[in-house]
C-alpha cells in the first residue's frame, strides 16, 4: 500500500533514508518524473538526500509513494490542505465546492488524489445516470445487405462479379467516441492508484457503463479530440477532471505498466487569480468594476521617441465604469505569495503603480494570513497625501472568509 507523504512548501524538507516512507529508490523517481513531465519547471530545491518544493502546489503519485504538496499557512496541515482545494474550486481547476467551513472538515483528512478522484467520480456518476455519451461516424463497408447510400464508383469496382455484395456508406451511433474513451482511460488508472474502499467501489461500477472498451496509450491524442456541443457539455466538468489527471502521466521505467502522475500548481499564480476570481464573484455596485493583469498603463513619456516606456501590470484593479464608457481607476492590488515581510522593492513597485494611476488613491499589498501575528501597515505619499500604499492580509481557508476580508478591505477603498 502507497503511502501519502504531506509537506508544506517552500518550508518541509522530504529526506530520503533506508526503511522508511522515502527511499532513495523514490527520490531518483521523483527527480526522473519530474524533469519529463515538467522539464522547464524549476520547482526543487536539493540538498544532500533530500528535496523541497518552491512556489508549487499539488500531489505527485510515484510508484510507490504519493507526496501531497501543501501551501505553509498553519502549523496544522489539514488547515493547508483546505486552503488548497478551496483555492482550486474557486479558480476552477475542479467544479466541486467545498461550501461552507464546517462541511469542509469532511474532505480535509483526504489525500489531494483522493479528492480529485472522488470529485470525478461524483460528476461522471451524476451525467453518466443521464446516459452515456454517444456519436455518430460515417462507416463504409462492401455489406450483404444495403445500408444507407450505394457507393457507385467503389461498388462497380469490388462487385462487377459479385452481385450478393453492395458497397455502401452509412452513419452508425457509437458509445467509442475519444470522450468516453478518455473517461476509461481514467477510471483504469484511478483503480490502480487510489486506496479508499467505498472510492475504489464507486471505480469498479463506473468501469461497467464503459465495459466493451479497451485500455489506450495513445490518450492524449484522444484528450485533444474531444469537442463540446449542446449534447455532450453536461460532460465538461468530468472531463476537465479526467484531463487534469493524466495529462501529466508518464511511466518512469521501460515495460514497467505503472504510472506515475501528478497535478502541480504554480502558487503564486494560484493565489493570485484566487483573490481577482473571488472580487469578481462579490456583489458590487453597477458600475464597479474589476481587472485582472490591467496592461493599459505605462509610467514614463519618452521625451526623445514620444513613446509611453514602462509599462504596468499589476494584477489587478478596481475602478468604475462612468455612463460615457470612461474607465476611473481607484484602487491597485498586488497579490504576495510569501509571509507578511514586505521587501523596499515591494513599496518602490506600489509607488509605481499609485502614481502611475493617475486617479488611484490605493496601492496594496495584499499577504495569505498566517499564524504569525503581523500589523497592517499604511503609508501616504509624501509628495500626495490623497494617495496611500497599504500592506493587508487575507485569510484563504474558506471562501466566505476570504470574502469577508476583501469586503473590509473594500470599505476602505469606499467601493461598494
Amino acid at each position: 500500500m502507497s503511502k501519502v507523504l504531506v509537506v508544506r512548501e517552500a518550508f518541509d524538507w522530504l529526506e530520503a533514508r533506508p526503511d522508511s516512507a522515502f527511499t532513495e529508490e523514490d527520490l531518483k523517481d521523483l527527480i526522473v518524473y519530474m524533469s519529463k513531465a515538467y522539464p522547464k519547471m524549476d520547482w526543487m530545491e536539493f540538498s544532500y538526500n533530500r528535496i523541497r518544493f518552491i512556489n508549487v502546489v499539488g500531489t505527485i503519485r510515484l510508484t510507490r509513494v504519493q507526496i501531497d504538496i501543501i501551501p505553509k499557512l498553519r502549523v496544522d496541515t489539514d488547515e493547508g490542505r483546505t486552503s488548497l482545494l478551496n483555492m482550486l474550486a474557486v479558480c476552477g481547476h475542479v467544479p466541486y465546492r467545498l461550501g461552507t467551513a464546517r462541511s469542509s472538515v469532511q474532505v480535509a483528512s483526504l489525500d489531494l488524489l483522493t479528492w480529485i478522484a472522488s470529485a470525478f467520480c461524483i460528476e461522471l456518476d451524476e451525467q453518466l445516470k443521464r446516459g452515456v455519451p454517444a456519436d455518430y461516424i460515417n462507416i463504409e463497408e462492401n455489406s450483404m445487405r444495403l445500408k444507407g447510400r450505394i457507393k457507385i464508383p467503389d461498388h462497380l469496382r469490388m462487385n462487377a462479379a459479385d452481385k450478393s455484395r453492395v458497397f455502401c456508406a452509412f452513419d452508425e451511433r457509437t458509445t467509442e467516441i475519444p470522450i468516453n474513451t478518455t473517461f476509461y482511460k481514467t477510471i483504469l488508472v484511478l483503480k490502480r492508484k487510489v486506496q479508499e474502499p467505498r472510492l475504489r467501489r464507486k471505480l469498479q461500477y463506473l468501469s461497467c457503463y464503459f465495459e466493451d472498451f479497451v485500455d489506450t496509450k495513445d490518450f492524449r491524442n484522444l484528450i485533444d479530440k474531444v469537442r463540446f456541443d449542446r449534447q455532450n457539455l453536461r460532460f465538461k466538468p468530468a472531463f476537465q477532471l479526467a484531463k487534469l489527471i493524466l495529462s501529466r502521466m508518464s511511466v518512469l521505467h521501460r515495460g514497467s505498466q505503472e504510472e506515475c502522475l501528478s497535478f502541480l500548481f504554480e502558487v503564486n499564480t494560484l493565489y493570485e487569480t484566487y483573490i481577482g476570481r473571488v472580487l469578481q464573484q462579490m456583489r458590487l455596485g453597477e458600475q464597479t468594476i474589476i481587472r485582472l493583469q490591467h496592461e493599459q498603463v505605462r509610467l514614463l513619456k519618452n521625451e526623445d521617441s514620444g513613446r509611453d516606456n514602462i509599462q504596468l501590470i499589476p494584477d489587478i484593479v478596481l475602478g468604475q465604469q462612468h455612463a460615457n464608457g470612461a474607465e476611473v481607476w481607484n484602487a491597485i492590488i498586488d497579490t504576495k505569495w510569501k509571509t507578511m515581510n514586505y521587501q523596499q522593492d515591494d513599496i518602490y513597485q506600489m509607488y509605481a503603480y499609485v502614481t502611475g494611476y493617475r486617479d488611484a488613491k490605493y496601492a496594496v499589498l495584499l499577504y495569505p494570513k498566517t499564524d504569525e501575528v503581523v500589523l497592517n501597515r499604511n503609508w501616504t505619499l509624501a509628495a500626495d497625501s490623497l494617495k496611500r500604499i497599504l500592506v493587508r492580509s487575507v485569510r484563504i481557508g474558506h471562501l466566505e472568509e476570504t470574502r469577508d476580508d476583501l469586503n473590509t478591505l473594500l470599505q476602505e477603498f469606499e467601493i461598494k
